[in-house]
């Protein structure tokens, strides 16, 4: 009898051992994190400035101007497209306008095999400028981007990888609506100038100046946030335990953001719905808090990244506003971000 007692004790701590150490998964439900797995990660708030370089320069357009014989559009003719990303020409790599502008120069009209990347798969073209009528400069006929800045705000810096994360979506390029790729870039300080409410039918905004003190680096635009390595960042609060999304719940929570010139502040607002199905990822939100709403009329341009806490864990970041509701709008998981 003794011995069947051992046995089984010996059995059951067998299970809890497992039960500790694995996450448990039921129908429908996933359970909370072992305390082995938690990450913890300082809240951000403050007012960002976001400047990237791409890889290559990115086409905006393409233009026919006036040549000595006539109408010329050497890049149509060279089948470069609106959204193609120029990796290099004549066998030298660009980074910027300048560089691209001086190799089609110094061309003499020679023809020049550009390299492009267009939906992800290289193409080998061919580019012959000619010269302008007006100025007796070759010219290709391109617009070009080649840098993107902008104002966000800081989700969160990692104090054991030194990474940070900011915006919870992506920057795209505005004329062509492609995610930009980008080859390096920093977040900066930045202050806020004035800002002009949101209403129904018309997103508002922060208007921010960026600073010149660097905060960190940025090397990822991903459709989940811009991430770089931190250089200085100076956190007032503690670190945050970050939830799993099967903890995140309906209900009240508070989001961290800069919209006064000075200290990041936290206001109320409520999680009305969580997103977790096929094809959709997140939680809508609404903002609450009275003095927010005062200032912003809701969700405003500048304020994408704003860390959300609910039950004093990291749950999301604010991502976008309702237009025609500016009370409420989307947040991702920090889960995701993380």
């Amino acid at each position: 009898m003794k011995k069947t007692v051992k046995i089984l004790t010996l059995i059951i701590s067998l299970i809890c051992s497992v039960m500790l150490c694995c996450q448990l998964v039921f129908p429908g439900k996933t359970l909370i994190v072992t305390a082995a797995e938690r990450r913890y990660v300082y809240p951000g708030g403050e007012l960002i400035g976001i400047r990237l370089r791409t890889r290559g320069v990115t086409v905006v357009g393409t233009t026919p101007f006036d040549a000595d014989d006539g109408l010329a559009d050497p890049a149509t003719q060279a089948g470069i497209q609106k959204g193609d990303v120029l990796l290099s020409i004549g066998g030298e790599e660009i980074d910027s306008n300048a560089e691209l502008t001086q190799l089609i120069e110094d061309s003499n009209g020679q023809t020049l095999e550009t390299v492009v990347e267009r939906n992800g798969e290289e193409l080998h073209l061919f580019l012959t400028p000619e010269k302008t009528s007006n100025t007796g400069l070759y010219k290709g006929g391109l617009w070009v981007r080649d840098s993107a800045a902008g104002i966000g705000t800081l989700t969160f810096s990692d104090p054991v990888t030194g990474r940070i994360a900011t915006l919870g979506h992506g920057i795209y390029d505005s004329d062509t609506e492609a995610l930009l790729e980008v080859s390096q870039g920093e977040i900066y300080t930045a202050s806020v100038t004035g800002i002009t409410r949101g209403t129904p039918g018309m997103a508002g905004e922060i208007g921010g100046r960026i600073g010149d003190t660097a905060l960190g680096s940025v090397d990822e635009n991903s459709v989940r946030g811009v991430y770089g390595d931190v250089y200085l960042i100076e956190n007032a609060r503690e670190q945050v335990p970050v939830a799993a999304k099967s903890e995140v719940e309906v209900g009240a929570a508070q989001v961290i953001c800069t919209v006064f010139d000075g200290e990041k502040q936290t206001y109320d607002i409520e999680i009305t719905r969580l997103h977790t199905g096929s094809g959709e990822n997140g939680m809508t939100i609404k903002i609450t808090d009275t003095a927010l709403l005062a200032a912003t009329g809701g969700i405003i341009q500048g304020m994408s990244g704003s860390p959300i806490l609910q039950n004093g864990r990291l749950v999301g970041a604010v991502t976008h506003v309702f237009v025609n509701d500016p009370k409420s709008g989307y947040a991702i998981y920090a889960e995701d971000m993380l």
